[in-house]
């Protein structure tokens, strides 16, 4: 009888009787199963633990900042999810709650988890194993017992230091894989966007470029009737830079499909040599105007060669496109060849070369070569970028070599047939192509803008003087005369006959000849592009500032970079102003009248200035002049004046008094030049900087008695009452000779225009300071000449009733002031006259707003 079979085993029982700790989780990490092993090494009980989420039951302690176990875990389980792949982690650091009966909280543990994806039998994710292995022992261990030795206590301890060393290295490298990961999405996911934009942005730019090309084709078609030629060349400028500005579009959005993956390319077989060919020639114009020799050597192959017709045309236009654009002289030579499984294209140049630092990153994309000469710098840095990418479409690679100064050579290789190629993508017949007609157009034209073989494009000067308000011709010494550098040609063409009408405008094609021209020739006004082969707009901008004859020119900047940033930096290198393109003509013609108008005034001032420095020169000269004088004077007064004194004591008393008083008259003449002559003196020490102060300790009111003594005789002489009062004593420390010169002035003055009517001095201390004041009764001073007579020889009344030179009233003033003091005039009640001197008993230091104690 055969054996009954055996029952089914109870498979949950013998999952929960393992012996390893393991948990069985749901994609929502919900706990379904769990073994007997994992509920003892967590402390945890089955019935409180299924059926609740993983991170419920054991979540961060709380009381640890920084614990980031739970993040980890979670991380590790999503990956597990999304990948399908099973996921082991570091060494985690993840307490566990530990149970109310034994105190709460929560227990220091260690675990090393791993984490294991099980499908069901359509492939969906059914749960995740999640199984751990307790190392806390491993990372904590037990420090040796005291018997033990030393040195195995070192060992031990060092131990413990390395195992806690790699657990913080592996927590380390998981958070930097987790960066790198968060990271990698970013930039993953800002590609992405990217290439969106590009696209979008490409498409949107192709509407409205097609309402403008299609309209100017139209009427340079004559269809809306015949156009003047004023007219025709300013449509076929706006069609040729349309055009060229869907050139730059296209290549943006080929970029954008190359980078979501290119789908739309189909193969076809084609006549290489054929196609090469037609798209060389078109150059061949181009080349000729520059004075460049085109060679094209494709003879036919053995077979058609599998490639997009449109974007092989496009690699062969770019490359022959590169080449013209850097090759000054020489010329340009297209190889086609076949070498077994394979067809290469060379397109050789004796250009300027290309350093050889420069040839690894010469196919990234936006690179361009700083500093090469070249027919423009104008491009995008784009057109080597889609050549090799269009090479690897087609299966092939290209590559370059250079010698700096002699020329490069640029290589497309392919291989020939088609296993090399998608086979969805391969048709077996050629079909039309879409834009070879219109890309071979816009790289013509373009590359045509670039040559400078027409005569106007050295130097382009405009001679029509457009007439005046009143009807006659404005001569060229009117006009302000224009430099206009820039190297496009549609660009000089657009400025110059906009500036023509008003100004004399000079055209050249880039900032070296712009240099040459200024030097030789300085303009009003230079109008510089910034971006220029051979010296650019900011080198033109240097080589100008620093040459004597164009420092100070008005300089204005053109360019394309917009932006706060490249402004500042245009403004800061010297430019007089910046204009970002594009700009419209009114505000061109703005810019240049306020810089000219601005120019204009400079150079007044600076007359001004010259003028100025002229007359300081002048007035130093004349001082000079008068302490010359002066001291020449000086040596015969005083031989003078002693021989008068040895006259009058020859005569003795008995001479006749006529005589004497003849000698009295000549003295108090005498007197009187030499006080003139000290005048002339204090004008040439102050205003050289030369006028010093001897302070002694000096009683004001005894200096002011003696002064006023020599003034009584004139006083009595013309009847005029003078009082002098001294209130108080006055000791501080003056310069007496000075502060004399200052009380005669004051007191002859007041004597001179109050002649006949009362004059009075008085002196008076008050706390810190000396308050002098002279009052006359005379003509007095009108309010708007109280400031001007203590100028130079400024004067209040004509000379002709009163004589006198205008000097003494600046002199006391500077004295005044040297002493720290100042000088006020006022009228006096009824009329006349008064000033009033304050100054200070001691040497004060001047405060900060050059007060002075009241």
């Amino acid at each position: 009888m055969p054996p009954s079979p055996s029952p089914a085993p109870d498979f949950r029982s013998l999952f929960e009787a393992s012996p390893n700790p393991y948990l069985v989780l749901t994609p929502g990490f919900v706990i379904v199963a769990v073994t007997d092993s994992y509920l003892r090494a967590t402390r945890t009980r089955r019935e409180d633990i299924l059926g609740r989420h993983i991170f419920d039951v054991f979540p961060d302690n709380p009381q640890e900042l920084g614990a980031n176990g739970v993040t980890n875990l979670r991380a590790s389980l999503e990956r597990v999810v999304k990948t399908g792949a099973p996921d082991a982690m570091a060494v985690q650091k993840y307490d566990i709650p530990r149970p109310p009966e034994a105190g709460g909280g929560f227990e220091l543990r260690y675990w090393s988890p791993l984490n294991t994806p099980v499908f069901g039998e359509d492939g969906a994710l059914r749960h995740i194993i999640h199984r751990v292995e307790d190392v806390t022992d491993f990372i904590h261990q037990k420090h040796p017992d005291d018997e033990q030795s030393r040195q195995h206590a070192a060992l031990r301890a060092r131990a413990d230091e390395m195992e806690g060393e790699i657990f913080r290295r592996a927590q380390q490298i998981q958070e930097a894989n987790q960066q790198l990961r968060v990271a990698n999405e970013q930039l993953g996911e800002l590609d992405r966007l990217k290439s969106e934009f590009f696209a979008n942005v490409s498409h949107e730019f192709r509407t409205p470029l097609t309402l403008m090309l299609g309209p100017t084709e139209d009427l340079l078609a004559g269809r809306a009737g015949p156009l003047s030629d004023e007219v025709r060349k300013e449509m076929e400028r706006v069609h040729r830079n349309a055009g060229r500005l869907l050139k730059l579009v296209n290549a943006l959005l080929d970029l954008s499909k190359l980078e979501a993956g290119p789908k739309e390319e189909r193969f076809v077989p084609a006549d290489l040599a054929a196609l090469t060919k037609d798209a060389a020639a078109s150059f061949r114009s181009a080349m000729e105007r520059a004075g460049l020799k085109l060679t094209v050597d494709c003879p036919p192959l053995s077979q058609p060669v599998y490639v997009a017709p449109d974007l092989w045309e496009q690699i062969v236009l770019n490359l022959v496109s590169n080449a013209f654009k850097f090759t000054l002289q020489g010329g340009v030579t297209l190889r086609l060849r076949e070498h077994g499984q394979r067809v290469t294209l060379e397109v050789e140049d004796t250009g300027a070369g290309i350093p050889a630092h420069e040839l690894p990153r010469l196919f990234e994309r936006f690179h361009r070569v700083p500093g090469s000469p070249s027919r423009t710098v104008e491009g995008s840095g784009i057109g080597l970028a889609l050549v090799q990418e269009f090479a690897r479409l087609h299966g092939g690679a290209v590559s370059a070599r250079s010698t700096e100064g002699e020329g490069s050579v640029f290589t497309v290789e392919l291989p020939l047939g088609h296993a090399h190629l998608p086979p969805e993508r391969i048709r077996t017949t050629a079909r039309p192509r879409s834009a070879a007609r219109e890309a071979t157009s816009a790289y013509v034209e373009e590359a045509l803008l670039w040559s400078t073989s027409k005569p106007k494009d050295r130097t382009q000067s405009s001679h029509q003087h457009p007439p005046s308000a009143d009807g006659q011709a404005t001569s060229p010494a009117q006009r302000a005369r224009i430099l206009l550098v820039d190297d496009n040609r549609d660009m000089r063409d657009y400025i110059q006959r906009v500036l023509s009408p008003e100004y004399e405008v000079e055209a050249v094609t880039d900032g070296q000849k712009g240099l040459e021209s200024a030097l030789a020739r300085p303009p009003d006004l230079v109008l510089s592009d910034v971006m220029m082969p051979k010296l650019d707009g900011m080198g033109l901008l240097r080589a100008l500032r620093a040459a004597p004859t164009t420092r100070e020119l008005p300089i204005l900047l053109l360019s394309a970079k917009a932006g706060e940033e490249a402004t500042v930096q245009g403004l800061t290198s010297g430019a007089d102003d910046y204009l970002v393109k594009p700009f419209s003509a009114g505000e061109l013609l703005a810019r240049i009248a306020s810089n000219l108008k601005l120019a204009r005034m400079r150079g007044e001032m600076a007359k001004e200035r010259a003028r100025a420095e002229g007359l300081a020169e002048a007035l130093r000269a004349r001082d000079d002049f008068l302490s010359v004088a002066a001291h020449e004077l000086r040596t015969p007064l005083a031989a003078f004046q002693l021989h008068l004194e040895l006259v009058e004591r020859g005569l003795g008393r008995d001479a006749p008094p006529k005589a004497l008083e003849r000698l009295k008259q000549a003295r108090s003449f005498i007197r009187r030049l030499a006080m003139l002559v000290d005048v002339l003196m204090d004008v040439s020490q102050i205003t050289s900087g030369r006028l010093k102060l001897t302070r002694t300790d000096v009683d004001l009111g005894d200096l002011l008695v003696e002064v006023t003594r020599f003034a009584e005789e004139e006083a009595r002489r013309d009847g005029t009452p003078l009082t002098v009062e001294v209130k108080g004593p006055v000791m501080g420390t003056f310069d007496p000779s000075r502060i004399s010169q200052v009380v005669h002035n004051l007191v002859a003055n007041a004597l001179k225009f109050g002649r006949g009517r009362p004059v009075d001095v008085t002196l008076q201390p008050d706390g810190e300071v000396v308050r002098l004041s002279v009052v006359d009764h005379g003509i007095g001073i009108k309010p708007e000449d109280r400031e001007r007579i203590f100028e130079r020889f400024e004067r209040a009344v004509s000379t002709h009733h009163y004589g006198g030179l205008g000097l003494g009233l600046w002199v006391s003033r500077q004295v005044v002031e040297a002493h720290q003091g100042r000088i006020d005039v006022e009228d006096t009640p009824g009329g006349g006259t008064t000033f009033r001197v304050t100054l200070p008993l001691r040497d004060p230091p001047v405060d900060a707003t050059g007060g002075l104690p009241s």
